[in-house]
């Protein structure tokens, strides 16, 4: 094969591969839609993301959404490379699921009720607990 075919085959591949993205995309607040409800995506201290293996994303409005989504089996567990959570102090910020700290109660008023603050850092959910009434959750607890 030619250089300068091999040459154009591989910028072809670079870019390619460059044009999949893997990282989660900002929630547009009164624009997005929620994947799993439908619902326009209204509060930033609430949210989630999807992303697939295939570098698709899936919004949502609540955690109450991306649980219900996950337990739809619209996605196969295979297909997921990661999911977000967005957190409830630091607006538009998204946290991986497995580096969040989860924090429910009914006080807290989600979108869908799913009435669970995500944040960052335990130092960071321990300044919310004190104003609110409930308690600390894994996210392995609540996909049962």
């Amino acid at each position: 094969m030619p250089e300068k075919i091999q040459s154009i085959i591989f910028i072809a591949f670079v870019v390619m591969i460059a044009g999949c993205s893997f990282q989660p995309e900002p929630i547009k607040i009164g624009t997005d839609n929620c994947s799993f409800c439908k619902m326009t995506i209204s509060d930033p201290r609430f949210g989630a993301e999807i992303i697939t293996a295939k570098g698709r994303t899936y919004k949502f409005d609540d955690t109450h959404c991306i649980l219900s989504f996950l337990q739809s089996q619209m996605l196969l567990q295979r297909e997921i490379k990661e999911i977000y959570l967005t957190d409830f102090v630091n607006e538009h910020s998204l946290i991986k699921v497995n580096e969040a700290f989860l924090f429910k109660s009914d006080v807290l008023k989600s979108p869908m009720n799913g009435n669970v603050a995500v944040f960052n850092s335990k130092e960071s959910m321990q300044k919310i607990i004190g104003q609110f009434n409930g308690t600390v959750v894994k996210w392995n607890d609540l996909l049962k």
